[in-house]
């Protein structure tokens, strides 16, 4: 991959993963809100947001931005998160948008979600997303529907909808495994 946009950056998994396609200078196209100043997300921006291989754009003009896709090898799409349950029903809404937008765009598109094996902080989960990790995913080779990925303290799910050879119905119902998995294994 040369180039992906990744939505929720600012989110636990979003920052993971935005770190390591950086530092494999892979171009990062950032979509998230504005971070508020003084918080977490600014900090997070402050890192990453001068890098070359990476550019923020906000959540609403991503929405109406459909050549941002057309110029893209993938969209992540990090969906039930550890640091953000509150938000996965708002998330749930957005993606059928997403999804149109990749279908139309012909764009891989890739939904991640997260559970933590333990009752630990995000600050102590931090770690794991590193190197090793990010060397488990297969994104450019993702010959199955769903991959698993387990850290010491995290398990994620990653689900790959490849548009070229699928239609709406097709990865509504990739979209609907994905949230029924979840439910039935993170969510106990």
């Amino acid at each position: 991959m040369k180039k992906v946009i990744l939505f929720d950056t600012f989110s636990f998994v979003g920052y993971g993963l935005c770190c390591r396609m950086i530092d494999k200078e892979i171009h990062v196209i950032g979509v998230d809100a504005n971070p508020k100043g003084n918080s977490p997300e600014e900090d997070k921006m402050l890192r990453i947001g001068r890098n070359a291989f990476f550019e923020f754009i906000e959540y609403p003009k991503a929405m109406v931005n459909e050549r941002m896709f057309i110029q893209s090898d993938a969209v992540i799409y990090p969906w039930y998160n550890i640091d953000s349950s509150e938000r996965n029903e708002e998330k749930k809404k957005s993606l059928q948008s997403v999804l149109e937008y990749c279908k139309e765009t012909n764009t891989k598109l890739i939904l991640i979600s997260a559970h933590t094996l333990g009752r630990n902080t995000i600050a102590d989960l931090e770690d794991e997303l590193d190197d090793s990790w990010y060397a488990k995913i297969h994104f450019d080779n993702s010959l199955f529907d769903h991959q698993k990925v387990r850290t010491k303290h995290i398990e994620f799910l990653f689900t790959f909808i490849d548009f070229s050879n699928k239609d709406i119905g097709e990865a509504i119902m990739k979209k609907n495994d994905h949230e029924e998995w979840i439910f039935q294994n993170f969510y106990v």
